[in-house]
């Protein structure tokens, strides 16, 4: 479990640092993404500032942060996930559906579950 969460957060983080360092790249490369209109470099900034936080929270409760730092960095992920799952019943996303599960919502409720056990052990 500890070893997912590592891997979990080290990817939001990458993720995040890659949307605020270049977001012009990030925009090109990530499927889906130029279909959602035009680039707004603040916004994608901002996003990626989020992703970087809560990667690194994920990252700081596998290292003994505690649960609770994991579910806030759970939190964002799964609020993210629950937009896209919004988003793909109104028709938008499906022509990248896999990378949305494997992109955006399997690491999302992974994160979610690995702040739950973590609370149960905890308790």
């Amino acid at each position: 479990m500890r070893i997912l969460a590592i891997i979990i957060g080290a990817l939001m983080a990458a993720n995040g640092v890659f949307m605020f360092v270049d977001p012009p790249s990030w925009y090109g490369v990530v499927p889906g993404v130029p279909e959602t209109g035009p680039l707004n470099l603040h916004f994608v900034r901002d996003i990626g500032i989020a992703f970087g936080v809560s990667g690194g929270a994920i990252i700081w409760g596998a290292f003994g942060g505690g649960w609770r730092v994991t579910a806030l960095g759970a939190a964002f992920l799964a609020l993210h996930s629950s937009l896209h799952i919004g988003e793909t019943i109104m028709g938008h996303h499906r022509d990248v559906l896999l990378n949305e599960v494997l992109g955006v919502h399997l690491p999302s409720w992974a994160a979610v579950v690995i702040a739950y056990l973590q609370s149960r052990r905890a308790a």
